[in-house]
């Protein structure tokens, strides 16, 4: 609702905030009574807050409790660079968010989501490493390795859009990755036709699929080169890091 984008597939997601958490059995009886029948936890009670999933007149609501002193916490970590894919999700949640009350507190946070420096620079640099899968591309169509060729593919398509997003300074997690095209609109610095040429690495034959991603992969290198030229663009691959 907020973004203008919502269609049949689309759910509510609403987030309170409290000095003092309520219980969320009192939390419950108040949705219920406003028609929404709860079906499930998302994320059970807990000394931060809680999230469940609730039906609406038959689309699914989500939504919970959180403590201010929590969110604050967490925008320490931003502004520290201390993103892991949890918080970047929940610094999208609250850029893209529409608030509903308390105005002033809700942009003074938004303003304090914004994408720090050292994350920028984290995260192009951690990212850089892209397997060159069309190096041996033959040799892997000879061996029976199309897990192996598809797993790379992906792999260094989504490094693609972890060094443009940092970049640009957009939050990007792989988790649920969506609506592809609106989140390279928001960028200045980004490859002719990203969007479809990740596309084609996702979807084309593995063999141009792996042509696709070496055009994309020294262009993408190129850009760095650039916006942050002491860094080193041509580095060796190395497994992503688990967070």
């Amino acid at each position: 609702m907020a973004l203008g984008i919502s269609d049949e597939h689309s759910d509510i997601d609403l987030l309170n905030f409290y000095e003092t958490l309520p219980d969320q059995a009192q939390f419950d009886a108040a949705l219920r009574e406003a028609g929404a029948e709860l079906k499930g936890q998302i994320s059970p009670p807990g000394p931060d807050g809680f999230v469940g999933r609730y039906e609406v007149e038959g689309i699914e609501l989500q939504t919970g409790g959180e403590l201010v002193a929590f969110i604050e916490r967490r925008l320490d970590r931003i502004a520290a660079g201390d993103v892991d894919w949890i918080v970047a999700k929940a610094a999208i949640g609250l850029q893209e968010g529409m608030s509903l009350y308390g105005d002033d507190l809700i942009a003074k946070w938004k303003r304090r989501a914004a994408y720090p420096e050292s994350l920028r620079r984290r995260e192009v640099q951690r990212n850089l490493g892209f397997f060159p899968i069309w190096k041996i591309d033959d040799h892997l169509a000879a061996r029976d390795a199309e897990l192996f060729r598809r797993q790379m593919l992906l792999d260094g398509a989504y490094r693609v859009v972890s060094v443009l997003s940092a970049l640009n300074r957009v939050y990007f997690s792989t988790f649920q990755f969506k609506r592809t095209g609106a989140h390279f609109e928001q960028m200045a610095l980004k490859p002719e036709r990203v969007s479809e040429r990740l596309d084609r690495v996702a979807n084309a034959e593995p063999s141009a699929a792996a042509e696709e991603l070496r055009r994309l992969v020294e262009e993408t290198r190129a850009i760095v080169k650039r916006e942050m030229p002491d860094l080193e663009v041509d580095v060796p691959w190395q497994p992503p890091i688990d967070e």
